[in-house]
Formats: C-alpha cells, sequence, structure tokens
C-alpha cells in the first residue's frame, strides 16, 4: 500500500505541472489529506474499543463449541482493521491445522556453546514470526454500529484446564499505513471435564486392594460398628472378592441365593486413600504427549475412585487445590465424584516450582498406621519413592505406562501402570 500511495502522489505532481493544475492540486489534495484523517480517527478509536473473549465455564472432551469475541465501541465512527491471533493451548484441536508446527527447542549441551545460542536464537525468531497450528490469525472491522460479535469454533481435546487467548493486537487506518499496537491482550479459560472410566472388579489391583482393606480392619476391628440408625446390617450389597467374612448377613444370603454384605459399616472410609499427585513431569517432552500422560493418570484415578464406591468401599481422595495446599475430601458415591472432578482439575498438574516446595505426601498420611494407600503420579522418582517407602500404609503406586521405564520400583509396595485404555496392570514383574 504504501509504494502505491507513493505512486499515486506522483501521478498527482504529473497531472499538476504538466496537464491540468487544478486537478492535480486536487489529487495531491486528497492523497495527503485522506491518510491522516484515517490515521486521527484511528487514535481516536483506540481508545474508545474494548475487546472481550467468552467460553462456556465447563464443557466435555471432543465437544466444538465456540470462542466468542465481543468489540464495543463508544462512537459511531467505523472501526478500521483490526488484526489480531486467537491462541488455543494443547487442550484443544488446533486451531489452524494448515500450519506448520514449530520444531522442537534445542537442548542445551546437545551441540557446542556457539551453536546452541545460534540455534536458540533461530528459534525464538521462527517461535515469534511463524504462525503454529494453535494460532489462527484474524482480521476485523466494524461499521457504524456499537457492537459486534465474532464466532470462532473450538474444540476440546485433553481434560484440564484450558486457555484461549487473543494477543499481537494491532489496530490500523483504512489505508494500512498506520498500525498501532494495543497492550490489552485478553484471555479466558474453559475446564474441560474427564470420562470417568468404567473399570470392572476383576481388575487385579481392586481385588489386591480390597483385600488388604479387609486385612487392616480384622487387625484393627475388635467389636461390630454401627450405622447412624445403630441397627447393623440394615443396608447390602453383593458381596465381591475380598470382603471380610465377617461382615457377610449369612441369613439374607441363604435367602436370597447369594452372598449379602452389610453395606452401614464405613471401616473402609479411615483405611483407603487415594492421592493424586499434580506435580507435572520435569522432563522435555512435546505438550500434547504431557497431557495425554496427564489425562490417563487422571481418569483411571478417577475411574477407580468411580469403582470402590460403588461396592461400598469409599476413599479420602487427597490432591493440591488452586492454592497449592493440601485439600482432602472423602468420596461416598458417583455424584459426589463428578463434583470432586472438576474441584480438583481447577488446579490441576503444574510445575513443582509452583507448589512452593509442598511435601509429595500429605501430612496427616504420615501417621496414618495400618492403612492403604493408592499413590497416582505422573513421575516416579526416586526422592518420592523414598518418601513413600517410609509411610505406614500399605503404599501401591500408579504411574502411565508410558513412564513406567523411567520411574523408581517401591521396596515397601507395589508398582502399577494406567495404560491408555485406563486398565490398571502390574508393572513391577511380580504377580
Amino acid at each position: 500500500m504504501t509504494a502505491g500511495y507513493f505512486c499515486a502522489i506522483g501521478i498527482a505532481l504529473i497531472f499538476m505541472f504538466y496537464m491540468d493544475g487544478d486537478i492535480g492540486v486536487m489529487m495531491l489534495s486528497f492523497l495527503l489529506l485522506m491518510p491522516l484523517l484515517s490515521a486521527v480517527l484511528t487514535l481516536y478509536l483506540r481508545k474508545k474499543l474494548r475487546i472481550a473473549l467468552e467460553l462456556p465455564d465447563t464443557a466435555a472432551k471432543q465437544r466444538q463449541l465456540s470462542a466468542v469475541i465481543r468489540l464495543e465501541k463508544d462512537t459511531v465512527l467505523p472501526l478500521p482493521f483490526l488484526r489480531m491471533e486467537l491462541t488455543a493451548d494443547a487442550h484443544f484441536e488446533p486451531l489452524n491445522p494448515d500450519a506448520e508446527p514449530l520444531p522442537p527447542k534445542p537442548l542445551a549441551g546437545s551441540s557446542g556453546a556457539l551453536r546452541y545460542q545460534i540455534a536458540y536464537r533461530d528459534w525464538k525468531k521462527r517461535r515469534r514470526l511463524q504462525l503454529t497450528p494453535e494460532t489462527l490469525p484474524l482480521c476485523l472491522s466494524m461499521g457504524t454500529e456499537r457492537q459486534a460479535e465474532y464466532r470462532i469454533p473450538v474444540t476440546t481435546r485433553y481434560c484440564g484446564c484450558g486457555t484461549v487467548s487473543i494477543s499481537a493486537l494491532r489496530l490500523s487506518d483504512f489505508f494500512a499505513m498506520f498500525s498501532l499496537r494495543l497492550k490489552n491482550d485478553v484471555q479466558t479459560q474453559l475446564l474441560v471435564s474427564p470420562e470417568i472410566p468404567e473399570l470392572k472388579t476383576n481388575s487385579a489391583l481392586f481385588r489386591s486392594v480390597t483385600t488388604a482393606v479387609a486385612a487392616a480392619d480384622e487387625e484393627t476391628e475388635s467389636e461390630p460398628t454401627f450405622s447412624a440408625s445403630a441397627m447393623p446390617g440394615y443396608e447390602h450389597r453383593d458381596y465381591i472378592p475380598g470382603d471380610s467374612l465377617k461382615r457377610i448377613n449369612w441369613k439374607l444370603s441363604s435367602k436370597r441365593h447369594h452372598l449379602m454384605v452389610r453395606q452401614d459399616e464405613p471401616i473402609a472410609l479411615s483405611r483407603l486413600s487415594v492421592v493424586l499427585d499434580f506435580r507435572r513431569d520435569t522432563r522435555e517432552i512435546p505438550m500434547d504427549e504431557r497431557l495425554e500422560t496427564e489425562e490417563q493418570l487422571t481418569e483411571t484415578a478417577l475411574g477407580f475412585l468411580m469403582l470402590c464406591a460403588k461396592y461400598g468401599y469409599p476413599c479420602k481422595l487427597c490432591y493440591t487445590d488452586t492454592a497449592g495446599a493440601w485439600s482432602d475430601v472423602s468420596v461416598d458415591d458417583g455424584e459426589q465424584l463428578a463434583v470432586e472432578a472438576v474441584n480438583l482439575l481447577s488446579g490441576g498438574f503444574r510445575p513443582a516450582e509452583q507448589l512452593g516446595g509442598l511435601s509429595p505426601v500429605p501430612p496427616a498420611l504420615m501417621q496414618e498406621s495400618g492403612s492403604v494407600l493408592l499413590y497416582f503420579t505422573s513421575h516416579a522418582d526416586a526422592e518420592t519413592v523414598s518418601l513413600t517407602d517410609r509411610l505406614p500404609a500399605q503404599v501401591y503406586l500408579v504411574v502411565p505406562e508410558q513412564t513406567v521405564m523411567h520411574a523408581a520400583v517401591p521396596k515397601n509396595g507395589s508398582l502399577w501402570a494406567a495404560t491408555k485404555e485406563r486398565h490398571l496392570v502390574r508393572a513391577d514383574g511380580e504377580q
């Protein structure tokens, strides 16, 4: 546009000096005044423009929804051209799938110091200039209306707290000769809820855990407990392997021709704890792979909790909340677990530095003896395993199957893997 503008001025000068002076003067005046008026209008509208980005609070996985961009201005003067970049993080499907992905970040020590600095500088420049699959360029404009709304379709992909943002905001005039940088970048978050898988009771880990819970109960229980109505055996459920024989209602079982277990004794509540470690794996891996692994671990943990609640084994769930402190809640039924899944993902996985040196294990569990602990973590390093080995509880350590090769094997517990199909299998080679 700038080269064409100067060519037009040259033509106006030719008209003014060699052809028709009046027409040349009119053309030259128009070419000089209109860009000036356009620039003044752009400067004025810069302070009158408000930009907002809206998303729903929550959404399920693999659901298409709209990111709403709202533009408002306090004048009827037309808005020229507003250019921006809409970016959705890896919790969403790529907004611009045809764009070329950014190459991996150069690793320090992979080559000489000088080569690494050159490669890193080139990578930063390319990241600044190149449009990536998660970035969509937009150019918007408004007429005399004071409000405008634009809807951009986005599709959720991984569970967790996803972020959609608007950046690189630039307001240019009608002639595209002047461009002003706007500093009011905006972003909004969407909580992508997990899918809680339905695990089977024939899971080796579930059988092992229920047997350990029953054994812990038999070691400590000296007299029967009672329900809130003081009527032991008031509610019943089907017997599953691992239930204590002391809780079988033999009279009712003989009438129904299958074993029935009293459900009103809450012994499992104080015996079984599930810890979801939200410390992020420190390895340099692609964000898609990282989120897939974290989702795999989270959904498997929720599936196991749902299975325990379904068969009368309420658990104590421990996780780090949005404030970076340990939070625990007793999970008794599936509806409560669905609500708690939203709460725990509000904080989600974070680098260990953001947790301020928080202990990998809740302090309350350090003193509980005779209990059973399931510890779900994305990286079982030697320090974490050493800490769980000192716990008085019987520990089951669960990691994603992709990280089993990097996990340390506990000495006083067992190592299990959460598969991509949301199954739990033994990973330490023992049967």
